[in-house]
């Protein structure tokens, strides 16, 4: 997972846990150490996809536009292309293939919600297990 996927499921978890209030940018980004001017950036592409709502002024903030039990993993990080670049044999392609499809299986066994109660289950804990 690179660092903007992590940064869209942290900021996320965030909303989930605190859903369905809005929390402020700043606190988001406080929370979950996501820089400010990226957190601002990545709001703006969720609402866009419809997983936030965002408002300014003294009510404002960013909230989910859904229960977390509605959001799959699936909806929040990109899919992965299912054919392996050119460079490399069948092999490899029926690797990536293979790879693809178990990301994509796993994404969408996934809610937003599940990955909210594991945190809630483990905070605090050194050493867990998914």
């Amino acid at each position: 997972m690179n660092a903007a996927d992590r940064y869209r499921v942290e900021a996320l978890l965030e909303l989930a846990a605190a859903f369905p209030l809005p929390l402020t940018a700043g606190a988001l980004a406080a929370r979950r150490k996501v820089p400010r001017a990226f957190l601002a950036r990545l709001l703006g592409s969720l609402a866009e996809a419809g997983l936030v709502i965002t408002g300014r002024g003294p009510s404002g903030g960013a909230r989910l536009a859904l229960r977390p039990e509605d959001v799959s993993l699936a909806a929040v990080l990109p899919a992965m292309p299912r054919r392996a670049a050119p460079r490399g044999g069948r092999g490899v392609a029926y690797l990536a293939d293979r790879l693809a499809a178990a990301r994509s299986e796993v994404l969408q066994s996934l809610s937003l919600a599940a990955l909210r109660d594991v945190e809630r289950r483990t905070a605090g804990a050194d050493d867990w297990q998914i």
